[in-house]
């Protein structure tokens, strides 16, 4: 299958947005966590070529910001975030208990979908932490805006991409396109190269 992640700038506007994904022709494109200039799941859906699903967070307020897996024939709603970092043996019960509703096939493959923080349910040697099982066959990380302390995030997305792929897309809410750590996709622990379109940042895989 084919993955596509988009790390649009803060100041890019829905309308180009939509006309990117509107051009993509992968199996899964991933957009960041919600942020104030992405368009709705509705509008996404509706630009999508056939065959093409998309990961899109839309809403307002904590809490209140919903996941969704669209294309043009279906709108599949995610349970939202469970925690937003050092999370407690119960937080990670609980994403446990919902990693199914999180996990969905696409191309005969397996994806599954922590958003932002919940990356750190993982540990840096890429195990579940407390003993808990979230398994998965690709793991996609949408986060709402760029990460910092890549001395233990990257080794950790690394050790994920282990015989795989892990895809992690921030918003780029420093709004140019020299920072490199908006859009990572590792395949076995190597990272894709990284491309620009005006306001938008990308990366592809073939997996």
């Amino acid at each position: 299958m084919r993955i596509c992640a988009i790390s649009p700038l803060e100041s890019s506007t829905s309308k180009e947005i939509l006309h990117f994904l509107g051009n993509c022709d992968h199996d899964l494109v991933v957009l960041p966590g919600n942020a104030k200039n992405h368009p709705s799941y509705i509008r996404v859906s509706k630009v999508l070529k056939s065959g093409v699903l998309a990961f899109v967070e839309t809403g307002s307020g904590k809490g209140r910001l919903v996941p969704w897996l669209v294309s043009p024939m279906q709108k599949i709603k995610m349970p939202n975030q469970i925690f937003a970092t050092k999370p407690t043996a119960r937080n990670l019960d609980r994403l446990q208990d919902i990693w199914p509703e999180r996990t969905h096939r696409i191309c005969n493959r397996m994806i599954s979908f922590a958003i932002c923080g919940e990356i750190d349910g993982f540990a840096k040697n890429g195990l579940v932490k407390a003993g808990r099982d979230l398994p998965y066959d690709i793991l996609v990380n949408p986060t709402h805006t760029m990460r910092g302390r890549w001395n233990h995030l990257g080794p950790k997305l690394e050790n994920l991409s282990a015989g795989t792929a892990v895809v992690h897309v921030a918003n780029n809410n420093y709004n140019h396109h020299e920072v490199t750590t908006n859009v990572r996709i590792y395949v076995s622990g190597v990272v894709m190269n990284r491309k620009n379109s005006g306001g938008i940042a990308w990366s592809e895989c073939e997996i």
